[in-house]
């Protein structure tokens, strides 16, 4: 017979679709269902046994301006609080300086919850398991001795540094926006205690820093006064000092009963005046004498200025103009540019003389500068003779009163500044206000209980998920039609129903198939015939094989559904059975073929027809039983082919008798028969590549004991 040839089978990849998804979950319902109730007993645990924890807020309001009172300058007393100066605020409330007021103001050092090193007392508000833990911890360690918890008390400061500690790491501060409103957040295991902590760091604040602003206004005060009373008295001693010097040094204090002193600075004033004047008259000739060329002809003006001589410059410029019109109308050696020229050179002579004129003026006024001071500077010297012996001591006077003067700038500007800053008025109170005081939270923040069963219960439906799908592609059993196909490259022919709950016994199978032949059973063994007919029967084959890897996986089921279905489909099938067993195909149809079992190899003409046996139960099936060991099977099968138009050798499994193997060879063709759920796929291709060897035509699988078909 030739071989039946077959296109390569294309595996699709693995995926997950709805119907794979309902499947994987009827398939591994305990594995997902023991997941599922794990991880929500587990959820339901950590829900339980979780440390409470509760949080209890407090807020503080800070005015829009903050008074300094104890600052030195105006500017620096009112400023307005933006972002800076409010997260300075929060930084300082973070600080472990303050957190040392809230701790010493509560006594959080003999708290063993802040301070560590105290020894650990029992908490009302302890959890189970927390109970449950120090319960054992203390059996089999045993309670710490007394001399134990007092080698633990350290220093003082070392145990406030961990109350410290603790405290900041309990509780912390926000601020939304550019909002002037601080919110405390404290977080404890005891609700009581959390409300109380907050509004402590609320209050504490507030209190500690008006108090530092008290201080440091009665610090600014007493150094003031202090200050104030150390001038007053310098004061008094520089007074008494410039009052002896002028007596020693008979020196009067008003300027008018100094007839002298009088003259002497209204010359010196008049002297000064007219050096001034020499200076600027010196300085105009100078300049005037630089502007002059050699030539007399100016180069710059600006220090020679006179009526006339405007007049001259403006009328240069005219001819300047008109000579460059005429120059450029008619040429430059024509008789009206050189009229022009002409007037122009005279205009600019007139006006060198001019410039010398005025020089010779500016020089003489210096000449007469120079006289006047002269004069005033002998006048000067005359007088500066006589108070000669006074000008020390007048120095000395004026450095006196210089320095008095400047002690009595200090001593108003002290004055001022302790009449503006007066602690009786209340100015260091603080400028912010509690805005809300803590409640008393009754439910813990932590764990929130529906947050939690809400997400443990998802994570649990998604770890019974992954767990279906790691069991999924961790086993190696087969379950679809496909697997095999895709497995054997070779089409399903049937998937067998599982009737088993249905049936009590294998012999009920056939009976529910014929009386119910629209039944999903007596389809898969209808279409088993037919693609029989269709592939097999029609390349000449008659004789077909059911092989199985492993007892159990329903092979003889198959042969005697394949056979009924072909009888009452009007063919002539006889079923040869080599497992002679007590559950072989004639035992179960009640056909006895004990005395017909062909037990000796076959020889010549042998008369078949006695060996046959027929079944009374079914439509008359007929059964030959032959022991597999007599490896003649070609012989029987000879002989059947006329008879015949279906022969079915029902073979013993695979991993009962090796011989099938060999046996393959003396057939048309192999159906392999596998169990859903049963059948590994290494199995299955062990049995496929040993069935190679023998080059035996393996027309495809029968998946048999499907929950559903494909």
């Amino acid at each position: 017979m030739p071989a039946v040839q077959y296109r390569e089978a294309r595996v699709a990849p693995r995926g997950y679709g709805i119907r794979d998804l309902v499947e994987l979950f009827r398939r591994y319902r305990v594995i997902f269902f023991s997941l599922l109730g794990f991880a929500l007993l587990a959820t339901l645990l950590t829900a339980a046994l979780l440390p409470r924890s509760y949080t209890a807020a407090s807020a503080i309001v800070f005015d829009r301006n903050d008074v300094r009172p104890y600052e030195a300058q105006v500017e620096l007393r009112k400023l307005e609080r933006d972002r800076s100066v409010m997260e300075t605020e929060l930084d300082v409330i973070r600080s472990r300086v303050f957190v040392g007021v809230v701790v010493d103001a509560l006594n959080l050092v003999n708290d063993p919850d802040f301070n560590t090193y105290l020894p650990e007392t029992r908490s009302e508000h302890e959890t189970f398991l927390q109970s449950f833990f120090a319960n054992i911890s203390e059996f089999i360690f045993g309670a710490p001795a007394e001399s134990t918890q007092k080698e633990r008390l350290i220093s003082e400061n070392v145990q406030r540094n961990r109350a410290i500690s603790t405290l900041l790491n309990s509780y912390v501060v926000t601020r939304t926006g550019e909002s002037l409103a601080l919110t405390i957040r404290v977080v404890q295991s005891n609700p009581l205690k959390a409300a109380t902590i907050a509004d402590a760091l609320a209050e504490q604040y507030l209190s500690w820093t008006a108090k530092k602003t008290e201080e440091a206004t009665n610090n600014t005060v007493a150094y003031l006064r202090g200050e104030m009373a150390n001038s007053a008295t310098r004061i008094a001693g520089m007074e008494r000092d410039i009052a002896a010097f002028a007596r020693d040094s008979d020196l009067t204090f008003d300027p008018q009963d100094d007839v002298l002193r009088a003259r002497m600075l209204q010359l010196n004033e008049q002297y000064v005046t007219l050096r001034v004047e020499e200076a600027g008259a010196v300085a105009k000739y100078n300049e005037a004498k630089q502007l002059v060329s050699s030539d007399g002809k100016e180069l710059a003006g600006g220090a020679l200025t006179s009526t006339q001589l405007d007049q001259l410059r403006g009328e240069e410029a005219r001819l300047e103009r008109t000579r460059a019109q005429l120059g450029a109308k008619f040429g430059k050696n024509h008789p009206l540019v050189l009229d022009a020229t002409n007037e122009l050179e005279s205009v600019r002579t007139m006006i060198g003389n001019e410039a010398q004129r005025l020089v010779h003026e500016l020089a003489n006024n210096a000449k007469v500068a120079t006289v006047r001071a002269e004069k005033f500077q002998t006048e000067l010297s005359a007088l500066q003779d006589k108070v000669q012996g006074r000008n020390l001591a007048e120095i000395r006077r004026r450095e006196l009163a210089r320095d008095l003067q400047s002690e009595q700038a200090i001593y108003d500007q002290i004055v001022l500044r302790l009449g503006a800053l007066n602690p009786e008025r209340g100015e260091y109170k603080p400028t912010a206000r509690i805005a809300s005081y803590a409640e008393v939270p009754t439910k813990p923040t932590f764990p929130n209980n529906t947050l939690v069963i809400v997400a443990g219960s998802i994570g649990a439906v998604l770890l019974a998920v992954v767990g279906v799908i790691i069991s999924d592609s961790l086993e190696s059993r087969l379950y679809l039609p496909r697997d095999a196909e895709q497995l054997l490259n070779r089409p399903n022919l049937a998937s067998v129903p599982d009737m088993r709950k249905r049936l009590r016994n294998s012999s009920a199978f056939y009976h529910y198939m014929l009386n119910n032949p629209e039944s999903p059973a007596a389809t898969a063994m209808r279409t088993l015939c037919m693609a029989w007919l269709t592939i097999d029967h029609e390349a000449g084959g008659k004789v077909v094989m059911l092989c199985s890897p492993a007892l159990g996986d329903g092979k003889t089921t198959v042969a005697l559904g394949m056979a009924t279905m072909a009888k009452v489909d009007g063919l002539r099938p006889i079923v040869i059975d080599l497992d002679m067993s007590a559950q072989s195909a004639p035992n179960i149809a009640g056909a006895n073929t004990k005395d017909t079992a062909i037990t000796a190899p076959l020889e010549g003409k042998v008369d078949i027809k006695s060996r046959i046996a027929t079944s009374p139960a079914y439509p008359h099936l007929e059964f030959i039983s032959v022991r597999p060991g007599l490896m003649n099977l070609d012989v029987l099968c000879a002989e059947l082919r006329d008879s015949y138009d279906l022969i079915i050798v029902d073979a013993p499994a695979v991993e009962e008798n090796e011989g099938v193997i060999w046996l393959a060879s003396h057939v048309d063709s192999v159906i392999l028969v596998c169990r859903s759920g049963v059948t590994t796929d290494r199995q299955l291709a062990n049995v496929q590549q040993r069935l190679s060897l023998n080059h035996a035509v393996i027309l495809g699988n029968v998946m048999n004991y499907c929950d559903r078909s494909e």
